[in-house]
């Protein structure tokens, strides 16, 4: 069994004997059972499903808009996989990596998620909620440009992404790590309690934060002078 240390997460990743995959055909419209499968450069765009696929290789396939839930996937490798408006609303995902692909727009809920490892991929504007994190879950150089989270995202980490104008709405966020990642204009920072962030975050960050828990930021009138640091000033004091 192979695995990977990212961002002090220990995660599994499938285990694949590529010489035992049979080529097939997409096979993911209305009720489907894949295993040991190799899906290489096929369109399903748009289609609607429901099933699981396990122990398979995914790649070059296009799933944009589709609509598949229920949605089980165990010991799978998706690349450069076009999930753009799809919809995946009630996944479940163990031993999952997923490459180069694309969910812009993308609708995903993970009922279960264990050992999942995006990498390289593009999730702008999507809404994706997790509601139960087993393992590890570990997002690397991933975009996320104005995108929604929800649910838990207890132990999570995103490392160098771009979170740039993200929303985050989630009930859980202790040991949610996102140190190294880019947290301009990202919303709704008051629910990442327990979360981790860099010195350097937060001071980026602190306005923003500010505003969002109801303070008003201004710049000081001029010829006022500030508070010394540390004390006290009292009135009548020059």
């Amino acid at each position: 069994m192979e695995f990977r240390d990212v961002a002090g997460r220990k995660i599994r990743l499938p285990s694949l004997d590529r010489a035992e995959l049979v080529a097939g055909a997409p096979g993911l419209r209305g009720e489907f059972d894949l295993t040991r499968v190799a899906i290489t450069g096929s369109t399903s765009a748009g289609v609607t499903g429901e099933g699981s696929i396990a122990e398979s290789v995914l790649s070059n396939l296009d799933l944009s808009g589709s609509r598949l839930a229920p949605l089980e996937l165990s010991n799978v490798h998706l690349v450069d996989t076009e999930l753009s408006n799809a919809t995946l609303p009630a996944t479940t995902a163990r031993r999952v990596h997923v490459e180069a692909s694309r969910g812009i727009g993308l609708h995903l809920v993970f009922r279960q998620a264990s050992d999942v490892l995006a990498e390289g991929c593009r999730f702008d504007y999507a809404t994706i909620e997790l509601e139960r994190v087993k393992q590890a879950v570990v997002f690397q150089g991933c975009s996320f440009r104005e995108a929604m989270f929800l649910g838990d995202l207890s132990t999570v980490a995103f490392v160098e992404c771009d979170l740039e104008g993200a929303e985050f709405a989630v009930r859980r966020a202790a040991d949610c790590d996102l140190r190294s990642s880019n947290l301009r204009a990202v919303r709704g920072l008051r629910t990442l309690a327990g979360a981790k962030i860099s010195t350097e975050q937060a001071v980026a960050i602190a306005v923003g934060l500010a505003t969002q828990t109801g303070l008003v930021v201004e710049d000081q009138p001029a010829g006022t002078a500030p508070f010394p640091p540390g004390g006290t000033r009292h009135p009548g004091a020059t």
